[in-house]
């Protein structure tokens, strides 16, 4: 008798977390783990100079190492980065002191001279 009562528990709890076992794995979420919040995401673009493809990606670098930048695209012909960010998580201002340090002026910051001349010949885009 105390076996039957003990195998129709273990059957009800069974059949009690196997739904939000299947739940979990239908919705991609792994089991313990529970759903973050996606946060709050904005846009924005700024003036970024450069000229090159290798500028393209140092710039798109710069700025992807800001925690809390999704994405972040230069374009080339138009010179402005496109960046999509967490809002709670970044100030646009580091984004911007990110690039300069990188060698790069934007609207706000400007890169300093050592981090400038840094940059490969091909990159330089200041007219002296």
């Amino acid at each position: 008798m105390k076996t039957l009562i003990i195998s129709l528990a273990l059957t009800a709890g069974m059949m009690l977390v196997a739904p939000s076992q299947s739940h979990a794995q239908q919705s991609g979420e792994k089991e313990g783990t529970e759903c973050a919040a996606q946060g709050k995401y904005e846009k924005t673009s700024f003036e970024v100079d450069g000229k090159c493809s290798m500028c393209k990606d140092r710039i798109e670098k710069a700025a992807q190492k800001v925690k809390g930048v999704k994405k972040a695209t230069w374009d080339q012909e138009t010179k402005q980065l496109s960046m999509t960010y967490h809002e709670d998580k970044v100030k646009v201002m580091d984004v911007h002191r990110r690039i300069a340090a990188a060698g790069h002026d934007t609207g706000k910051v400007q890169a300093k001279d050592e981090d400038y001349q840094a940059l490969p010949m091909c990159c330089k885009y200041r007219e002296e």
